[in-house]
Formats: structure tokens, C-alpha cells, sequence
């Protein structure tokens, strides 16, 4: 109930704020607006202004504004009216279709802007170093925090792997054991790495065998990549390796993560040490061994984490360039055996794998691998700037994949997904609360730009061809290219709310 009041109120807020950027707009350029509403549905109550009727409606789901001729066929209106958005000049309704997008955005600076004065910005911290990598090269080393990329604050591990993933050199500033250190890192090209996971798996011989074998065959075919397109869950799977290795079973789960530049690093994103009092365990164990898997770390814990997820009966395995890098079977039996460090005593702890889970399901659960940094004065303010910078440029990229098929449409997500997203955050506190209230409103302002009919930047490109051709668009034309728009941005509604619904209830 909490997720739902919380998700109805963001997204109210956020809406509305796009909504009174082209009230504001239409307001200053002389255009009447009929009508600003709160929400949809019957109206709760209304305030009726000079030019303008307020409406608070009965469902507290976003906002609209509805400007006098805007639809571009109402019989109701003098055609002669000056102040009917039809009858404004191409640069005015571009300034009113702009300005939504651009308040929307703006808030999103903002809210970034309030959350690194209040909370700061977390630190990059690296975790491991992979030995002879161009990090370990370079002379990175872990516990290593990354104050700056290319002369620019990182203060979120995502603008490091953008920089990474352009191939060329990437230079930092980095604080080694309380020193600052500058250094520079160049990437390398890292192959494909594909993970499998395999019910009722059976192979002969030890195991250990398996590590750093060649993949040549899966089900007599060498075609690997096309294969593996080809399957499904639940499809019978043979792996054949080199030196006549066998490992058969039924398929799980197949992913795939495609080439890209690396420098070796791991970031630190949880630790391993419990962050909340529960159970048998209380705030500040540091777990660190599950039965006999040694945990050293995040990444160690993380890994532990997979096993656990695993049933009996599985078996899971990771390639690279389709030599095997990665691969373990469940932890055996019900119970597990936890070896925490508490206050310097090493202690042993009996649990259910099932209860062990449901602990590390809480939210908070785990103490977060990184620390927070806090700008100086007027510094908070160039770094806040550069972080949406950033924001905005990953949603651009995501945007342009999703154009060139490098992304897939599976991804998006809809109201159903945000509701949950949201309820998440709002458990994790207001800092997590800030940060996504800034991605929506970021994400909000771009997707309004798209050139796409019945959004923002479809009357954006409407109003720039008439100001280039210096000819009036055919009003109804123009309406029946933004009702194909909207029809069409309905059933994209519709496609990704099915999609949140299935992930939902997975």
C-alpha cells in the first residue's frame, strides 16, 4: 500500500511540474490555457481563474494541461482568436512544446543538486584488481577510491565504465592509502562472456578439470554463439570441451554479456558485513565463509549469493572467448554452516538456506561496499551538474540502442515496474527516494523530446518545419499524425506493463 501511495505521489509531482513548465510558457507567450489539472477523472473540486479552470481530480495519477486550440479542429473557437495555440507562430508553440521537457530536466538537476548537499556522492571504490590487467599495470590496487575521470568528478562507478567503454585512454586521480596518486589506464578489448546454468547436470571425472578449458561443441555443433540462440529453458544441452570433456544436462538460464573494453577492475558495491539485526545475526558480523567458500569481500559474497540461489541438481558456468573462467555447483544440503567475525571472535552459525535468503531479502540487509564524499561549498554544485550531465548522456545512449537494436525492448518498463521500483526505494530511505525522483524526471524530459507524434518533440518537429518551410502544417493532418502516435504509444504502454506483470510475478 505504502509502494502504491508513494508511486502515485511521484509521479503526480513530477507530471505536474512538466505540465507547469508549458502553463508557464503558453502563460508568457499571450496563449490561453482552459484548463491546468491535478490528476485524471471527476474533479474533486475546482478554482477558477481569470483565463484558466484548476482541477483537482478524484485519481492522484499525474496531471495535464489543456491549451485553447490545441487539438486544431474545435468548431467552438474563433478562428481569428490570437490566443489559440493553432494560431501562434511556429516559434512560440516550439517554446510551449520545449518547455515541459525542459522543466522536467531542470528538476532533475535540482533534486540531484539537493541530494549531494544533503546525503553527498558515493565514492568509487575498487574492490579487486585482476592480476596483469591494465588496472593492475597501471598500478591501481584495491581499497583504491577514484576521485576524478579525465578531469571530471567520479562520483558514480557508471561514469568510469562510460569513459572505459569508448576504448582510449582514461586518466585519474585516484586516493591510495590517504595519497593522491594521478595515473593513466588504457583499456583492452575483453571477448564475450556467456554464463549457463544447467539442471540435472551429470559429468565424469573431477570437476576441477573444467577450469580453463576450451568450449567446442554444444550438441555436436561448433557453432556456439548460434546455438545458444536457438535454445530454451528446459532444452537438453551438451557441452563438449577439450580433451574429450563432457557436460550434459537441461538448459536453466542463458545470458550473454558482449565485447567490450575493460580494465580489470571489480567495484565495491556491498560488503560483506550485515547491516541490520535479525535473526541470529546481529549489525556488523562480517561473514567470512559459507561451508568451505572462502569470502575475502563484496565480490566473494556476491558470488556466495549465486551459489545459494542455486538448486539441487544445478551447475553453473561462465566463458570467456568460450574458455571456461568461472563455475560451481549449489551448496549441499538444507543447513549451511556461516563463519562470522563478531568483535574480533570467530563464530559458526547453523542456518536454514532458505532463512538465510529471506534475511539477505530485507532491505539494508548488507552494509554498502563504498563510502560517501561531500563537496566543498559552491563544488556541490559543478558536481551535481556533472552528474545529470552524465545521467542524461547514459539515457541518450540507452535511447539510441534501443533505436539500432543493440538494446532490447524487454527492458523498458512501465507503470507496474516503476510502482515497484519505487516501493523499493522508498523502504531503502529518502536518499533513495531522491535518486529515483531525479531519474524519472530526467528520463521524463528526454522521452518527451523524442520526435515521436502525440509526445513533445512530435509537436517540436511540427513547429520547426513550419518555421524552416515558412508553411502552416494542415491542422488536420497534424491531428491525425499525433492520434497514430498516441495509438501506437498505447500499445507500447501496453506491451511493457505485460513485461513488468510477467517479471512481477517471476
Amino acid at each position: 500500500m505504502m509502494a502504491i501511495v508513494w508511486f502515485l505521489l511521484i509521479i503526480t509531482v513530477l507530471v505536474v511540474v512538466h505540465e507547469f513548465g508549458h502553463y508557464l510558457a503558453a502563460v508568457s507567450l499571450k496563449t490561453r490555457v482552459e484548463e491546468f489539472a491535478i490528476g485524471f477523472g471527476p474533479a474533486l473540486f475546482k478554482l477558477k481563474g481569470k483565463y484558466t479552470q484548476f482541477r483537482f481530480n478524484v485519481f492522484p495519477l499525474g496531471g495535464y494541461v489543456r491549451l485553447a486550440g490545441e487539438d486544431n479542429g474545435n468548431e467552438n473557437y474563433d478562428p481569428s482568436d490570437s490566443g489559440l495555440f493553432i494560431n501562434k507562430k511556429p516559434w512560440q508553440k516550439l517554446v510551449i512544446a520545449l518547455a515541459g521537457p525542459l522543466f522536467s530536466i531542470l528538476l532533475g538537476y535540482i533534486v540531484i543538486g539537493f541530494s549531494g548537499m544533503v546525503y553527498g556522492f558515493n565514492e568509487v571504490v575498487i574492490e579487486k584488481v585482476i592480476p596483469g590487467s591494465p588496472a593492475d599495470e597501471a598500478g591501481l590496487l584495491s581499497g583504491d577510491i577514484i576521485k576524478k575521470v579525465n578531469s571530471g568528478y567520479a562520483f558514480d562507478r557508471s561514469i568510469l565504465s562510460l569513459n572505459i567503454a569508448e576504448g582510449k585512454k582514461v586518466d585519474m586521480q585516484v586516493v591510495s592509502s590517504g595519497k593522491i596518486k594521478e595515473l593513466s589506464v588504457f583499456p583492452s578489448y575483453t571477448e564475450q562472456v556467456d554464463t549457463i546454468v544447467l539442471d540435472y547436470f551429470e559429468y565424469e571425472g573431477n570437476l576441477e578439470e573444467l577450469s580453463n578449458k576450451e568450449l567446442l561443441k554444444i550438441n555436436g555443433s561448433d557453432k556456439i554463439g548460434e546455438v545458444f540462440s536457438r535454445l530454451e529453458a528446459g532444452d537438453p544441452i551438451n557441452l563438449e570441451f577439450e580433451g574429450e570433456t563432457f557436460l550434459r544436462g537441461k538448459l536453466s538460464s542463458y545470458s550473454t554479456e558482449k565485447e567490450r573494453y575493460t580494465i580489470g577492475v571489480y567495484f565495491a558495491v556491498f560488503s560483506n558485513i550485515i547491516n541490520i539485526n535479525q535473526g541470529k545475526f546481529q549489525k556488523g558480523d562480517k561473514i567470512i565463509a559459507i561451508d568451505d567458500f572462502e569470502i575475502n569481500g563484496g565480490t566473494d559474497f556476491l558470488e556466495s549469493i549465486t551459489k545459494l540461489s542455486l538448486s539441487s541438481g544445478q551447475f553453473y558456468l561462465q566463458t570467456e572467448a568460450n574458455r571456461t573462467t568461472k563455475y560451481f555447483s549449489p551448496f549441499l544440503g538444507n543447513d549451511i554452516f556461516i563463519k562470522i567475525l563478531r568483535e574480533g571472535n570467530e563464530i559458526i552459525i547453523n542456518i536454514e538456506k532458505s532463512e538465510f535468503m529471506q534475511l539477505l531479502s530485507s532491505v539494508n540487509a548488507v552494509a554498502q561496499g563504498y563510502g560517501k564524499w561531500r563537496p566543498k561549498g559552491a563544488e556541490v554544485i559543478g558536481v551535481s551538474i556533472q552528474w545529470a550531465n552524465s545521467l542524461l548522456k547514459a539515457m541518450l545512449q540507452s535511447i539510441g540502442q534501443l533505436f539500432t537494436g543493440k538494446a532490447d525492448t524487454n527492458d523498458l518498463m512501465g507503470p507496474v515496474g516503476i510502482a515497484n521500483i519505487i516501493g523499493q526505494a522508498a523502504q531503502a530511505g529518502i536518499e533513495s527516494i531522491l535518486s529515483l525522483i531525479a531519474l524519472i524526471t530526467l528520463n521524463l524530459g528526454i522521452f518527451n523530446l523524442l520526435p515521436i507524434p502525440a509526445l513533445d518533440g512530435g509537436r517540436i518537429v511540427f513547429s520547426l518545419y513550419e518555421m524552416i518551410s515558412r508553411r502552416k502544417v494542415n491542422p488536420k493532418v497534424e491531428a491525425i499524425v499525433h492520434f497514430i502516435g498516441f495509438a501506437l504509444l498505447m500499445v507500447l504502454m501496453v506491451y511493457v506493463t505485460f513485461n513488468d506483470i510477467t517479471r512481477f510475478m517471476k
